[in-house]
């Protein structure tokens, strides 16, 4: 008895050593082109610069970029000091690749301990590797892959906490559960989620326990070095949050329907399908309280958002490969149930439906990975142009490219060319050393029209175009306030 449960860790740890490889190989192998670097992408490895030279320094070009969520630019900071720009973008890479990784063995075993049923646990991690939101981002020096697991481990922790009454896993999950707000401001809906379950669980019983008070004191001590740090730097140690919500609803709104649209069509419909069969399945206990509050909660939290993007459920990804698992086994045990004489075909069965989901995921990860790849591709080949064959001081580029700009030249001063009298002056006397133009407003009369300008190249048809200075100019003389005042609009 003794060796047969030793067998069974040592298979289940092999198993989790698969999924981990498989994840993290398949990530690494189907990476981004190497100029696919987008608007976040370059601000997040700026700030990740900055920070390995001082660890207050959350800025970029002298202001403070506290708005962003700080995790993700901390973590690459510390790899940062070791390696030159050179491999900044592969470092960033592969550290959300290795979190997705750990996303995927997190979902087995979420999987395994709601269950207890290892081959539904393995399906669930393998619909959450061929996610096409979850692996198309698994890749992208983007937050979204740190903050997937956090998010879940958290969730986790506190299920398991909870149902073994275990008070340092509750505690733990507490502290997930700030590391995750760390990463993502949005997931302050992990809040939600928490209270929903303890309730939906035990009724208020939950308020009167010590573990409940002693778990958000532990989440308040995780976010409170952030906290102090916005209090000295950012005038408010909630003001990285209110600036945040500010900037989002300042952007394009989009509506709850057309959000469900998109989300819909990168997924697929078995996919959706699969993770309804799943959640209908479940009863009214422990687990089916858990997915739920998860799933209710954590989607409300972005569709109350004004401006929203489909990858902003990356975090709820985990939930739909183990719901699609669900899925899978629940209509097979349905079906075998009525067609008993067939039972012998059951694996079969399994295999075939898993297959029909897996390959509709597979045929939507092709398409939505697609248009992140060619995102800001132009504007890369663009940029690796002018980076090879120029040194400037002063930079003045279309809002757009802001932050590329500063990312493919981390020692010069760059400018948004906002459609203000201060920029048209100094397009107009010529006191950028390289412009760097997109077809988004009419400042190019203004640089053709000062003849202080040569075009030297052009990319992605003309919509792109490189100038370099003809004239000897005195650089652009703006102070710290009036800088941050005409970049704050970007």
């Amino acid at each position: 008895m003794h060796v047969n449960k030793v067998k069974r860790v040592v298979g289940s740890n092999l198993v989790l050593v698969c999924i981990f490889l498989v994840a993290l190989s398949l990530s690494l192998l189907f990476q981004p082109p190497k100029l696919s670097i987008t608007y976040d992408e370059a601000l997040y490895m700026i700030i990740a610069r900055n920070l390995a030279k001082d660890v207050s320094s959350f800025t970029y070009q002298g202001a403070y970029m506290m708005y962003r969520p700080p995790l993700y630019p901390y973590t690459l900071s510390i790899f940062y000091r070791l390696f030159s720009y050179d491999h900044h973008l592969r470092i960033a890479r592969v550290i959300s690749a290795i979190f997705y990784a750990l996303t995927a063995t997190l979902v087995y075993l979420f999987t395994v301990g709601l269950f207890k049923d290892q081959k539904k646990g393995v399906a669930a991690s393998i619909f959450y590797i061929l996610n096409p939101l979850s692996f198309t981002m698994s890749n992208r020096a983007l937050v979204h892959s740190e903050f997937s697991f956090f998010y879940t481990l958290a969730v986790f922790l506190l299920y398991k906490g909870y149902r073994d009454r275990n008070n340092k896993t509750i505690y733990a999950s507490f502290v997930s559960a700030g590391l995750a707000v760390l990463t993502r401001y949005t997931g302050l809906s992990i809040i939600g989620v928490f209270v929903a379950y303890l309730y939906l669980i035990s009724h208020w019983n939950w308020l009167r326990k010590r573990e409940t008070y002693i778990g958000f004191a532990l989440f308040a001590l995780t976010l409170a070095p952030w906290l102090y740090l916005a209090h000295t730097r950012y005038d408010g140690a909630l003001k990285p949050f209110s600036v945040a919500m500010a900037v989002v609803t300042k952007d394009t709104p989009v509506s709850t329907f057309r959000y469900l649209s998109e989300v819909l069509e990168i997924l697929g419909v078995p996919i959706i399908i699969l993770t309804l069969l799943g959640f209908g399945s479940l009863k009214k206990d422990d687990i089916g309280w858990l997915t739920i509050s998860w799933g209710i909660v954590g989607i409300f939290g972005i569709l109350t958002v004004t401006h929203k993007e489909p990858r902003f459920l990356t975090f709820l990804m985990p939930l739909v490969g183990i719901l699609c698992a669900q899925g899978v086994f629940s209509v097979s045990e349905l079906f075998f149930k009525h067609v008993s004489f067939l039972n012998r075909f059951k694996m079969v069965f399994l295999v075939l439906i898993i297959g029909i989901g897996l390959v509709s995921s597979i045929h939507h990860l092709l398409q939505y990975k697609q248009t992140w790849d060619i995102q800001y591709l132009e504007e890369g080949k663009a940029f690796q142009y002018a980076s090879e064959n120029f040194n400037p001081r002063f930079i003045g580029v279309s809002p757009r490219l802001y932050t590329l700009a500063g990312y493919y030249f981390p020692n010069s001063r760059v400018y948004p060319l906002l459609l203000t009298d201060y920029i048209k002056t100094s397009v107009k006397n010529g006191r950028f050393d390289l412009i760097v133009w997109q077809c988004r407003n009419s400042i190019i009369k203004d640089i053709e029209e000062s003849h202080k300008y040569k075009l030297v190249n052009e990319f992605n048809d003309g919509k792109i175009k490189i100038f370099v200075k003809i004239t000897v100019a005195s650089p652009p003389e703006a102070t710290q306030s009036n800088y941050q005042e005409i970049t704050k609009t970007n």
